[in-house]
């Protein structure tokens, strides 16, 4: 009953449907602003999947660029590895006859009309003489290498 009396007392009874009304339009207000809020955070979200998704394709083609990379690097170092091994062993070979040369010219008998000896020019001419008897001209008669007609006085 006290609490009867303190409503009739507090309240008018026009004031229960004003605020009855007030609270309505702050309950519409509140979920209007949610649902737009909701709205504005769903738009975001769609924008950071789509980002992300993007990144994601970008990474995938980084990882098969870098796969591509690493395996020409592989394929490059494999290379140079193989030009290095031709290099040591052409340098070898080229000691090697440098040291048949000159045990070839220290070994030489004089010779005329020749520019070096036949021992010497044997092993110059190795595996590149098209005659495989070879078969070679006589030596000139003039002594001048230009018109000898033997090959390795120049003629």
């Amino acid at each position: 009953m006290i609490g009867e009396a303190l409503k009739a007392k507090a309240a008018p009874p026009y004031l229960l449907p004003v605020i009855g009304t007030l609270v309505l339009v702050a309950a519409g207000g509140a979920f209007w602003w949610l649902w737009n809020d909701r709205d504005r955070l769903l738009t975001e979200k769609a924008h950071q999947a789509q980002l992300l998704s993007q990144a994601a394709n970008a990474s995938r083609e980084n990882l098969l660029a870098i796969d591509s990379l690493t395996a020409a690097i592989a394929w490059r170092d494999q290379k140079a590895l193989e030009r290095q091994n031709r290099l040591a062993k052409r340098e070898t070979e080229l000691a090697q006859v440098r040291e048949e040369l000159k045990e070839a010219m220290q070994d030489a008998p004089d010779c005329v009309n020749q520019p070096w000896p036949d021992s010497v020019f044997d092993i110059m001419r190795r595996d590149t003489v098209l005659d495989q008897n070879r078969v070679r001209s006589g030596a000139g008669a003039s002594g001048v290498p230009a018109t000898d007609s033997n090959a390795r006085a120049g003629g």
